[in-house]
């Protein structure tokens, strides 16, 4: 059984389950965090890490995951906004998106919560009193009260201050910003309500009220603009000028959009590893065509007698018995415990539970694996085949799917036979490449997290040490914690396997690689077996 806990202390499974969850892909390798339009991307990260940065990584996928599934990004592509109408619409999308999301996950409400009171509840801070920054932080801070009203005391330090300085500009910009939260439904009224708020500041800047008089300390404090600097401190500029200039600002003189403040947090406040940060293998295509018919024969024959234990083994497991109890069909032999106000005189038919596991050949195809991959391919087949005869779901991924020398990041696995598909015989695959083992498993583990099965075994056939020993005897070490159990067999000496004693077989010539690798899944899944 896996450990529920630990998984969801697990950043690289966390972001799998939040992944499915929401219907996006999540990756998890590099050193950059983004999302490209279509997947979320993580960086390499440590497996264990503190509340605070699990917490930020949660609410990154969250805020990400809301953005791909309800951002309309052609409309926002035809838009055409400038950039100041782009950083507007930001502000009112985020906002949208996150609370769509939450209509859908309700317990993502939380962790938006926390992340609005991370980056945007802190104190304020002393810097230059520029409009126009304070502007956008007034507006940033009177959209995010709306979901946490403890940040609506900062927003209102900052209106104060403004006020000051552009008096009545706020009164006028309430009512366009406050039609937001009633009427945005869409990317596409999200820009409407981004060019009202624009045009709306641009008439306010044409027709400013009379000057008033100065502040003393109206150039003294402020908050600069949140995750970034504003566009400058131009002292000798009025305060309505500074406004006036904010519609003309290039994207590189605003500040930074809340998804890319997220991604740097994640980068700069990542903890320190002792051993390489984690990275995940990414599905890709691995060319297949059918098994020899000479190779499928010899599968079928080498399959018998696994098959045949591992069948009595299910019939012993799932044998009747009988016992006593108080309804059912009366039982003579048990009518003398009426004597004693025992009611348990009906007989009930009872089964004990059989293998309920799920097993997954990660098979090694990296290049030296050429002179035997013909025999491992058909020696996985006959395995496969036999587990899915007794009913055990079983899948086949092939390591790497692809090999890029060029690539330093780009780790792959190939599908061969997914769980819950029926095993065929089109596994007759090439070996190139290197041995990326620990980003494999750490996909494999990912990838029957979600299984209903209560017992997930991983079976690693390789004939060579991984690319990253260290993070490989990690990924296993964790695997484990887990609840997986992992089990391996090495052509050759393979120096990973002194880390899985009792759970690894050695072979040196091809002719043992059927016998040893029906023998290892035997003994997991029979002499091993646990309630």
């Amino acid at each position: 059984m896996l450990d529920t806990r630990a998984v969801m202390r697990s950043l690289p499974l966390v972001a799998s389950v939040l992944g499915r969850k929401y219907g996006v892909t999540v990756t998890i390798g590099g050193t950059e965090a983004y999302t490209d339009g279509s997947a979320i991307h993580l960086p390499a990260l440590p497996v264990d890490v503190p509340d605070t940065f699990l917490a930020l990584a949660r609410g990154y996928i969250d805020h990400e995951a809301a953005h791909l599934r309800d951002t309309d990004f052609a409309a926002l592509k035809a838009a055409n906004l400038t950039p100041l109408e782009h950083h507007v619409w930001n502000i009112i999308e985020d906002w949208r998106v996150e609370n769509r999301l939450v209509a859908v996950f309700p317990g993502c409400r939380g962790n938006f919560d926390w992340l609005i009171d991370h980056f945007f509840g802190g104190k304020a801070t002393k810097t230059a009193g520029d409009p126009a920054a304070l502007f956008l932080n007034w507006l940033l801070l009177t959209v995010r009260a709306w979901d946490v009203p403890a940040i609506g005391k900062r927003r209102d330090t900052i209106a104060a201050h403004l006020d000051n300085l552009c008096p009545g500009l706020l009164t006028r910009m309430s009512c366009v910003v406050d039609a937001v939260r009633t009427l945005c439904a869409s990317t596409a009224e999200a820009i409407v309500h981004a060019r009202a708020i624009v045009a709306e500041l641009g008439k306010a800047t044409q027709t400013p009220p009379p000057a008033s008089g100065t502040n003393p300390d109206a150039n003294q404090t402020g908050d600069a603009p949140e995750g970034g600097a504003g566009n400058g401190n131009q002292p000798t500029a009025s305060p309505w000028e500074r406004i006036r200039d904010l519609l003309h600002a290039q994207e590189d003189e605003l500040p930074q959009e809340f998804g890319a403040i997220l991604g740097e947090a994640l980068k700069r406040e990542a903890p320190a590893s002792d051993g390489l940060p984690v990275s995940v293998a990414t599905v890709t295509h691995k060319a297949s065509s059918d098994l020899h018919p000479d190779d499928i024969v010899e599968a079928r024959r080498a399959s018998t007698a696994l098959r045949t234990r591992l069948h009595g083994l299910l019939q012993a497991a799932a044998i009747s018995r009988t016992h006593g109890a108080r309804s059912g069909i009366l039982d003579q032999r048990r009518l003398h415990r009426i004597a004693t106000d025992d009611a348990r005189v009906f007989m009930r038919k009872g089964t004990r539970a059989g293998i309920n596991t799920a097993v997954h050949l990660l098979l090694d195809c990296s290049g030296s694996m050429t002179p035997s991959i013909r025999l491992a391919s058909t020696a996985c087949h006959a395995v496969a085949s036999a587990l899915e005869t007794i009913g055990i779901n079983v899948a086949i991924t092939a390591f790497p799917a692809s090999h890029d020398p060029a690539s330093t990041e780009q780790k792959t696995v190939g599908r061969l036979v997914r769980h819950g598909q029926r095993v065929h015989p089109r596994l007759k695959v090439a070996a190139v490449g290197t041995t990326p083992l620990a980003e494999s498993l750490w996909w494999v583990m990912q990838e029957m997290l979600p299984l209903r099965e209560a017992r997930k075994l991983i079976l690693v056939l390789t004939d060579g040490d991984p690319d990253t020993p260290t993070c490989a005897l990690e990924a296993i070490r964790h695997a484990e914690r887990l609840g997986f159990e992992v089990y391996a067999i090495g052509i050759g000496a393979v120096n990973i396997l002194q880390h899985l004693p009792g759970r690894h077989r050695t072979i040196n010539t091809i002719a043992e690689l059927a016998p040893a690798m029906f023998g290892l899944l035997q003994g997991a899944l029979v002499g091993r077996h646990r309630a």
